[in-house]
């Protein structure tokens, strides 16, 4: 079923509404009150004012600390403590608007929410009237999901579900409105008798100021989404409905890439891949925070890829510009996934926090749910049509020393030494041109730094199934244009893979 567009009057009249119920909402003291609070306060400088209060974020459930409050034609400016507390003296005396900004209102937007659209990531009231001499409280809020909810979305939207998802999509380099970008939600859901339906897809273009919704989602919903722009995509990063009612996901991706650069591997195989000025740094830790070496960080993607010094620092160069996904494997950790901002005007910082690895439990106990788990990533049905050789169960030896050794059985692939008496090597032993291997783990292409490295980042017992594919065999997914003589081996790990199970 396709989810209804409102038409265009529709829109600019929800707007309008939403514009004119936060200004009244915002403004939650219709008459200046000196209260208690106010009344223990420091004194007010003669002839002036004095404004305090607190701001909730409705959304995230708590006080909004470091929200920038302002009097609108002033210099008097103040910002929220870790409670949401706030406090601003030396106001003249008149009517003044109250504005108040925050990185959160940057996600659910400006235009729809406020009436001046030229201001971004701010909530205003009406104007308040400030008497000389007296201390006046005034609590602001930023509106809840059920009421974002309430105002974007039809009765008949809500119906098929109750929950939205909203955000802007900007050009990273220039903070403009991504014009003609589409976001694409992924997400699956079960009949009534809790049967798996086929993966829901939702994509709507973004409008004029880069702002999107999608309505009737379920309370529950998680998934995966990602922006589209003229043959640019960004990362995939995951999204969840945080309270029943919203999602709040906000994107960048560049009109372009800058550049494309072609990257050959250690088995012979040419990948293109895009490239920018974008750079981002970090630290990779363990659960205690503790610094993390020796971990192998890429974007998502391919192209890139690093490895953590012994204080657990990285550096991510050459990146393009937008929204992307950088991933860290270690051996003993869970693999990791984060989703980053890239703009080529600023670096980017992020920090990785790698959880203990947990083995597979036993094959008995997960069975079913593993079975769940693989269909969920199409493992199933490429199986079904029988074009390549599929390891999944007890076909995988997780017993293994290195990954390589999993594969020694696999016909018409070959396991040589690397030559440095530490690592092996995968060729393709049907394949009289040199014989090339491209690898993909978790659904992303790996960048080969040494030969034979994937050794030292996948271990046996992390994996839950493998594809091998020879020459036109590879799903398009899985190929690269011009490279489908090469083999190709697809590798599932826990990091996507898991079955979930209950506790035996």
């Amino acid at each position: 079923m396709m989810q209804a567009t409102p038409t265009p009057s529709a829109v600019r009249a929800a707007r309008r509404v939403l514009a004119a119920a936060i200004a009244a909402a915002a403004l939650l003291v219709n008459a200046p009150v000196r209260s208690a609070h106010a009344q223990n306060a420091p004194a007010t400088p003669a002839g002036f004012s004095v404004l305090q209060g607190s701001i909730i974020d409705s959304i995230h459930g708590g006080p909004l600390a470091n929200a920038k409050v302002v009097i609108e034609g002033t210099n008097r400016t103040g910002v929220t403590t870790a409670e949401g507390r706030y406090r601003i003296d030396s106001i003249p005396p008149g009517p003044h608007r109250v504005a108040f900004l925050h990185p959160v209102l940057d996600t659910i937007g400006d235009s729809p929410w406020t009436t001046v659209t030229n201001f971004k990531g701010q909530l205003r009231t009406q104007a308040y009237p400030f008497a000389a001499g007296q201390a006046h409280d005034l609590d602001l809020y930023v509106p809840g999901g059920a009421w974002l909810a309430n105002q974007l979305c039809s009765p008949a939207q809500r119906q098929r579900g109750p929950a939205v998802m909203i955000g802007f999509v900007k050009d990273p380099d220039t903070n403009k409105p991504a014009l003609g970008a589409k976001v694409s939600l992924v997400f699956n859901t079960t009949d009534v008798i809790g049967r798996k339906m086929p993966p829901t897809v939702r994509e709507p273009l973004v409008d004029s100021t880069g702002f999107y919704h999608i309505c009737g989602l379920p309370g529950d919903m998680t998934g995966k989404v990602q922006v589209f722009r003229n043959g640019v995509s960004s990362g995939e990063v995951p999204i969840a409905v945080t309270d029943g009612f919203l999602a709040l996901r906000a994107f960048s991706i560049v009109e372009k890439h800058q550049s494309v650069a072609e990257v050959k591997n250690d088995s012979g195989k040419v990948t293109r891949i895009a490239k920018g000025a974008a750079r981002v740094t970090g630290k990779v830790v363990d659960k205690s925070g503790r610094p993390l070496g020796g971990a192998r960080v890429a974007l998502q993607g391919g192209g890139t890829v690093t490895i953590s010094r012994a204080n657990g620092d990285f550096t991510l160069d050459s990146l393009p510009s937008g929204t992307q996904s950088i991933q860290a494997r270690k051996l003993g950790y869970a693999a990791a996934e984060q989703a980053v901002e890239l703009s080529s005007t600023e670096i980017a910082k992020a920090t990785i926090t790698m959880e203990d690895f947990v083995p597979t439990l036993a094959t008995m106990r997960v069975e079913a749910a593993q079975d769940k788990a693989l269909s969920d990533l199409g493992y199933l049905q490429r199986k079904q049509m029988g074009m390549g050789t599929f390891l999944d169960g007890n076909q995988v030896n997780h017993e293994s020393m290195n990954f390589s050794d999993v594969m020694r059985t696999v016909a018409g692939l070959r396991v040589s030494p690397a030559g440095d008496g530490r690592t092996y090597v995968i060729t393709d032993s049907r394949n009289a041109q040199g014989g090339c291997v491209t690898y993909y783990v978790d659904g992303a292409p790996w960048q080969t730094m040494s030969p034979g490295d994937i050794d030292q980042f996948v271990r046996p017992n992390e994996v839950v199934a493998v594809e091998v594919y020879h020459g036109s065999q590879a799903p398009p997914q899985f190929t690269a244009p011009g490279q489908s003589s090469c083999a190709v081996i697809v590798v599932w790990t826990l990091a996507r893979a898991r079955p979930k199970t209950s506790k035996p």
